[in-house]
C-alpha cells in the first residue's frame, strides 16, 4: 500500500512521542513531585534531587558509547527498548519505599532517557530518514521534550494533588509501554532505504547546495558527504561547535535553573517568576520549530549566530527585570533563543558530517552539552552563596553567548579528505 505521505514522518511522529514522555522524568517535572515525596518519605530534599542529577550525569557520559550503536542499530530496536525500561523503571519508582530503591529506578531511567528516547537515538532516527526537510524534522523532535514538560508538570500536579505523586510515575510508565513501545516496535525503521526509498521520499540522495527553495526542486547531482566519527574530530569546525554549545549550555542550565528564585529575590511574586518559567519551556518549545523551520531558508550557522546575539541580550535584560512583564519579555527572549536553538546545533553536525554516523558524531558533543548545564547550574549557585547575589554570574553569561556566536561564525564547513569521509 502506497501512503499519500512519506514515511518518514511516521518516524517524526513517534520520536516526538518518545520525547513528550521522556519530559516525565525532567528537573521541570520533578520538581512538581520534589516536596511530595520528600513530605511523605521524610528524606532531604537535597536526597531526592540528587538523583536527578547523577541520572543526567551518567547519561552524558553513556552519550559517546551509544552513539555509534544507534548508527548501527537504529531506531527500531534502541526506542522501544528504551521505552520498555524506562517504563518499568518509573513504574518501581513509583513503588519505591527506601532511598536505595528510588535511586535503584529513577537514576537508570533518567540516564537512559538523556540518549534513548530525547537525545541521540531520535536525533538519529530524523537525520536518516530527512536531508533537505531534515531542519524541520529535527526541529519537531526537539520541541517535544519542553512541550512534554510544560503538559506533563501539570498533570503531575493533578495527579499529585488527587492521587498521590506515585500515581504520576506510574502513569508515566504505562504511557511509554503503552504509546511508545508499540508504536516503535511496528512502525519504525532505520533508514528509507529499508523500504526502497531515499531521504525526503526523493528518487535519489540529495545534495545541499544553499537554503532551499520552497517554490520548486533542484536538480539534485551528488550525494551527501558521510564523515566518520574519527574524520569528524580531526576538523576544527567540529570542536568550535562542541566549545560554541558548551559555552551556551553554561548560560542555559545556569539561568534557567535559578530563574525563579532570582525573580523572588527581586521582589516578584512567587506565582508571576512560576508563569514566566512556565512560559520559557513554552518558548523554547516554539523555538525548536521556528527555528528547525527557518533553517531550511536561511543557513543555519547564521540562525545560530543570531540566536546566541539575542541570547546575550536576554541575560543582559534579566539583570534589569524588577517587574512580572520584563520578566515575561525575557522568558520569551531567552526561551525562544537560548532553549530553542539548541536544536540548530544539530542541524549544523547533521549537515557538515553527514547521517551515516551521525549518531556516533553527535554523541561526542552531547557530554559536553549535559555537562554544562549541571555545571553552569552549580556555578551560579556557588556564585550566589559568595556574593550574594547573580550579578556577577548572570554577567559571565553573558559573554558566555556572545563567544559561543562568534565560534559558531567560525565553524565553517570542513574541507572533505577522503580518508575521513565514509566511501
Amino acid at each position: 500500500m502506497t501512503l499519500p505521505f512519506f514515511y518518514g514522518w511516521i518516524i517524526v511522529t513517534i520520536s516526538m512521542v518518545a520525547g513528550f514522555f521522556s519530559a516525565g522524568v525532567s528537573n521541570i517535572t520533578m520538581s512538581v513531585v520534589l516536596k511530595p515525596i520528600s513530605d511523605e518519605l521524610d528524606w532531604s530534599r537535597a536526597l531526592t534531587a540528587a538523583a536527578v542529577t547523577m541520572g543526567a550525569l551518567i547519561g552524558g557520559a553513556l552519550s559517546p558509547v551509544f552513539g555509534p550503536i544507534a548508527d548501527r542499530f537504529g531506531p527500531r530496536v534502541l526506542l522501544p527498548a528504551g521505552g520498555l525500561i524506562v517504563g518499568l523503571l518509573a513504574i518501581g519508582v513509583g513503588l519505591s519505599t527506601e532511598p536505595w530503591q528510588f535511586y535503584a529506578t529513577f537514576v537508570p531511567a533518567r540516564a537512559l532517557t538523556e540518549f534513548l528516547l530525547c537525545g541521540i537515538v531520535p536525533f538519529t532516527a530524523v537525520a536518516n530518514w530527512f536531508y533537505l526537510k531534515r531542519p524541520r524534522a529535527m526541529g519537531l523532535v526537539a520541541l517535544s521534550v519542553p512541550l512534554g514538560a510544560a503538559a506533563l508538570s501539570l498533570i503531575y500536579q493533578f495527579l499529585v494533588a488527587h492521587y498521590g505523586w506515585r500515581s504520576a510515575f506510574l502513569a508515566l510508565g504505562v504511557s511509554l509501554l503503552v504509546l511508545v513501545v508499540l508504536p516503535g516496535a511496528i512502525f519504525l525503521r532505520r533508514q528509507p532505504e529499508d523500504l526502497g526509498l531515499a531521504p525526503d521520499g526523493l528518487s535519489r540522495e540529495p545534495v545541499y547546495d544553499g537554503p532551499v527553495s520552497l517554490t520548486k526542486d533542484r536538480p539534485q547531482s551528488a550525494v551527501e558527504q558521510n564523515w566518520t566519527r574519527a574524520g569528524a574530530m580531526r576538523t576544527s569546525t567540529f570542536w568550535l561547535l562542541v566549545a560554541s554549545a558548551f559555552l551556551a549550555s553554561l548560560g542555559t542550565g545556569g539561568v534557567a535553573f535559578h530563574t525563579v528564585a532570582y525573580f523572588t529575590d527581586m521582589k516578584i511574586a512567587p506565582a508571576a517568576a512560576a508563569g514566566a518559567l512556565s512560559l520559557m519551556a513554552l518558548s523554547g518549545a516554539m523555538g525548536n520549530g521556528v527555528w528547525g523551520a527557518l533553517a531550511e531558508r536561511v543557513q543555519p550557522r547564521r540562525l545560530n549566530v543570531a540566536t546566541m546575539i539575542v541570547a546575550a541580550s536576554a541575560v543582559g535584560l534579566l539583570t534589569q527585570v524588577r517587574d512580572p512583564f520584563a520578566a515575561y519579555v525575557f522568558a520569551v527572549l531567552f526561551g525562544l533563543t537560548a532553549r530553542g536553538a539548541a536544536v540548530l546545533t544539530q542541524v549544523l553536525l547533521a549537515r557538515y558530517f553527514g547521517r551515516h554516523s551521525y549518531g556516533a558524531i553527535s554523541s561526542v558533543l552531547d557530554p559536553f552539552h549535559k555537562g554544562g548545564l549541571g555545571l553552569g547550574a552549580l556555578l551560579a549557585g556557588m556564585a550566589f552563596d559568595f556574593t550574594g547575589n547573580y550579578q556577577a554570574i548572570f554577567s559571565i553569561f553573558f559573554a558566555n553567548y556572545l563567544l559561543s556566536a562568534l565560534l559558531i561564525f567560525l565553524a565553517r564547513p570542513p574541507l572533505a579528505n577522503r580518508i575521513f569521509v565514509e566511501g
